[in-house]
């Protein structure tokens, strides 16, 4: 089974297209079907978890910022340092730091803010 998420605007479409009153998210249920390392491979880290992001939806203003503040790395890190932290030790960090209670849900959420962002809503 194979997921394209090249197309976001298309999802996001599909989802706005009378999906909504049948209980279907478009994209928000497709991610949810889609384990992590999945969502990282159609969508870069570097892409989900800018800095917008970050200060939109937690109190950090980069991934840097937050790893280094939750004892996880060093402000200078990358979005890809988030996947060497182990991820019972990530998803610990994130539900006591932010809104989200994993990393699945940060990057579900992420996209969604992405996929929201190309397609032109703010």
């Amino acid at each position: 089974m194979g997921f394209n998420l090249h197309n976001l605007k298309g999802l996001l479409d599909t989802k706005n297209k009378g999906t909504q009153g049948s209980g279907g998210n478009g994209i928000i249920d497709l991610l949810n079907k889609l384990p992590l390392d999945k969502i990282i491979q159609k969508l870069p880290l570097e892409k989900l978890l800018t800095p917008e992001f970050m200060q939109k939806y937690t109190s950090f203003k980069s991934i840097g910022e937050m790893l280094q503040k939750m004892g996880l790395g060093s402000n200078n890190d990358s979005a890809t340092q988030v996947m060497l932290v182990p991820k019972d030790k990530m998803d610990n960090q994130l539900s006591q730091n932010t809104q989200f209670s994993s990393l699945q849900q940060m990057l579900q959420k992420a996209a969604e803010f992405y996929a929201s962002r190309k397609s032109g809503n703010k």
